[in-house]
């Protein structure tokens, strides 16, 4: 997507620096914007109402089974929450289950975050995050394996279940950050009067301003 008047055109060079902070910023949006279209595959600009209802409906419905799948297997379960205890923060299995979604729903945000936005520092934490939720859900098995503090069969059962909460988080995160940016897609379309017409000699889509 090329804007009209060149990098460096008289204008520009003339522009007090706040205009150019603001051009440039512009620029950038439509960039993303751009993006957005390619990797989400956007057909044309009544595609994203639909993409959007989708995204939102399939995130609404992973996040009633998890939350299902927490209060079944997990709070209702006849766990013996004395043993196993995390040596992270000394918190028992449903504190744990409940840090690793948290902790699995914001690392997926963030990495999305920073794929969008070419951002250092949320892939860092996300990185971190990852981490912590992988050494939560490794512990069991330690304890279970290694230690005498857990039975075998029980480690593996508390494992599994960090590890389906988990996968349905991130998963859970996929579909909310994409429906969050084909909205931000919609509204910025709308408000700089754009259409997103297919290419017509490839799958590529682009974005023109309306006539």
């Amino acid at each position: 997507m090329t804007d009209d008047i060149p990098a460096d055109s008289p204008d520009d060079l003339g522009s007090p620096p706040v205009l150019n902070q603001s051009h440039a910023t512009i620029e950038h949006r439509h960039e993303l914007a751009d993006r957005l279209i390619r990797r989400l595959k956007v057909k044309d600009h009544n595609a994203i109402f639909e993409m959007i209802s989708a995204k939102a409906y399939f995130g609404g419905i992973l996040i009633a089974i998890l939350a299902l799948f927490y209060w079944i297997f997990i709070s209702s379960a006849d766990d013996n929450i004395d043993t196993g205890v995390s040596i992270l923060r000394s918190l028992s299995f449903p504190d744990v289950a409940v840090a690793v979604m948290v902790l699995g729903l914001f690392s997926a945000l963030f990495r999305d975050y920073s794929r969008e936005l070419g951002h250092l520092v949320p892939s860092l934490v996300s990185g971190t995050m990852i981490i912590v939720c992988g050494f939560y859900v490794v512990e069991p098995l330690v304890y279970g394996f290694v230690t005498n503090e857990l039975e075998a069969q029980t480690a593996l059962w508390r494992s599994a279940r960090l590890g389906v909460l988990w996968g349905g988080v991130t998963y859970c995160a996929h579909y909310l950050v994409d429906a969050f940016l084909l909205y931000w897609l919609k509204q910025f379309c709308a408000n700089h009067d754009i259409d997103i017409y297919p290419a017509e000699e490839s799958d590529v889509h682009e974005l023109q301003a309306s006539d």
